[in-house]
């Protein structure tokens, strides 16, 4: 009898076992208990595009009161995922179907030192997982990781000088023999960073190394294969190209042919057997161009848009959409970043409110000692052109309250808004540091992107600006005629 029981309770157990992995199949189980983090709400995220970078919101965890979280969300691939917390950016591999006990850094808030500093970046760390049998995959990639830069950085100097092949070749067969853990991840990860040990041994010989990748079917969401990308593809376009196709590139390029005549060309060079790993090296070949002045802007644009719609498959077109986006946004003439934000009386106020007259947009910080020196000018201005142009100061402050207070304390006679409600403002105004400046016409349109600063004769800037602005306006709607006959 008591034989029965055990056996039925162990058939029971596995069936259970059996019913969760299944409903895990297409989904990631996060588990565990961080009292300090009580009541937040955890946002991991992942890169759609790792040059950019450019990042996605792949699940939204809550923490309870206690500290105890159990969440699961749906996941379809494997995925390097992180999460901002507080002066710590922890990653992590997640697959579908896995459960993950997982241990979160001991949580340190920002200084004001760094709160202020919009430049400041995160401690990397990983994220501890309790479970054993989820932790495999992570912990071989940490523990290869740190033997493998280890050994690259102990014999840079010989792998490079000395293009010492036979050392790369050690190097590699040692690491493998040493990490031979079997899962398609991590055999993938070693294999790029092989490529990355490669690179300095056959420095000469580039077109080699960029042969082994070309060969590699292109990861997504693995940061081991965007290092290497980045790395031999950096100014490649377009003298990487052979000498007699360089020429059939440019001039497709410069003529604005559409993207997949461009990629026709670049893939008469030998090297270039693979359509989508064309297409990539061609869009970051043009990203780059943009930012390098080498290519026309607009012919740039142009082509970036058209990628964004013909390229080989979706992720290729999203990839180019995003170099779209980033390389056209904020562009004098292009169309302000739209926002919604409360004021200072608690009122919602958008961009769309100010339309019809000149705004100039600024971003500060209270207690920067900069952005209040900048606020006296402000008030000069806003007394001499307050009938032609409107302030409009956009606050990063921690809190709302911080800000209502300084307001209260400082009665500028405009509106001052809190970006909290909508960080993303500062994402859209590419906000690198304060305090920073936008000069916005009366149709909603960037006029200087970006603007000087009020000390650095913004007002000279500003009346150019507005001149033009009247006869542009004149040019497409001019005044009737009147006539004697009429």
């Amino acid at each position: 009898m008591t034989i029965k029981v055990f056996l039925i309770g162990l058939i029971l157990t596995f069936s259970l076992y059996s019913i969760n992995a299944e409903e895990l199949k297409d989904s990631t189980r996060l588990y565990g208990k961080a009292a300090e983090y009580a009541g937040f709400n955890i946002v991991f995220e992942s890169y759609s595009n790792f040059i950019i970078p450019k990042t996605k919101a792949i699940a939204s965890m809550p923490i309870n009161d206690d500290g105890s979280f159990d969440f699961t969300f749906e996941l379809t691939e494997p995925t390097y995922a992180y999460v901002d917390l507080g002066k710590y950016r922890a990653s992590i591999y997640l697959e579908p179907g896995i459960t993950y006990n997982i241990v979160l850094p001991p949580f340190e808030p920002k200084s004001e030192v760094d709160r202020l500093n919009p430049l400041f970046q995160q401690e990397e760390v990983l994220l501890g997982i309790r479970n054993k049998e989820s932790r495999q995959l992570n912990r071989n990639i940490t523990e290869f990781n740190a033997e493998f830069d280890y050994l690259l950085a102990e014999h840079a100097l010989q792998l490079f000088l000395h293009t010492d092949t036979l050392k790369a070749k050690e190097i590699q067969k040692t690491l493998n023999e040493k990490y031979n853990f079997s899962h398609p991840i991590f055999i993938k990860h070693k294999q790029l960073s092989f490529l990355k040990l490669w690179q300095p041994a056959l420095h000469r010989q580039q077109r080699q190394v960029i042969a082994k990748l070309v060969n590699t079917p292109i990861e997504y969401n693995l940061p081991a294969y965007w290092e290497i990308f980045s790395s031999l593809f950096k100014g490649f376009l377009p003298n990487g190209f052979q000498k007699d196709i360089k020429p059939l590139v440019l001039n497709a390029i410069t003529q604005r042919a559409p993207f997949p005549t461009i990629v026709k060309a670049a893939m008469t060079d030998t090297l270039f057997t693979q359509k989508p790993f064309t297409e990539l090296v061609l869009l970051y070949g043009l990203y780059e161009a943009y930012y390098n002045k080498t290519i026309s802007e607009t012919t740039i644009l142009d082509i970036l848009n058209n990628a964004s719609t013909t390229a080989s498959n979706s992720k290729i077109k999203e990839i180019a959409k995003q170099f779209f986006e980033k390389t056209s946004m904020l562009r004098v003439g292009t169309k302000a970043p739209d926002f919604t934000l409360i004021d200072a009386k608690g009122k919602s106020r958008s961009l769309s409110n100010y339309q019809g007259k000149f705004v100039y947009l600024n971003f500060i910080h209270t207690q920067n000692y900069a952005c209040q020196r900048d606020l006296i000018m402000l008030e000069q201005y806003q007394k001499l052109m307050r009938k032609e142009l409107e302030i409009v100061t956009i606050v990063l402050d921690d809190s709302y309250d911080a800000m209502t207070r300084f307001v209260k304390d400082h009665p500028y006679k405009w509106d001052f808004l809190h970006f909290g409600v909508s960080p993303i403002i500062l994402e859209n105004y590419n906000i690198m540091a304060i305090p920073a400046y936008y000069l916005i016409d009366p149709n909603g349109n960037l006029s200087l992107s970006p603007a000087p600063a009020p000390e650095e004769n913004f007002k000279k800037y500003f009346a150019d600006r507005f001149l033009q602005f009247q006869r542009d306006e004149i040019r497409r709607n001019p005044p009737k005629q009147r006539s004697i006959f009429r």
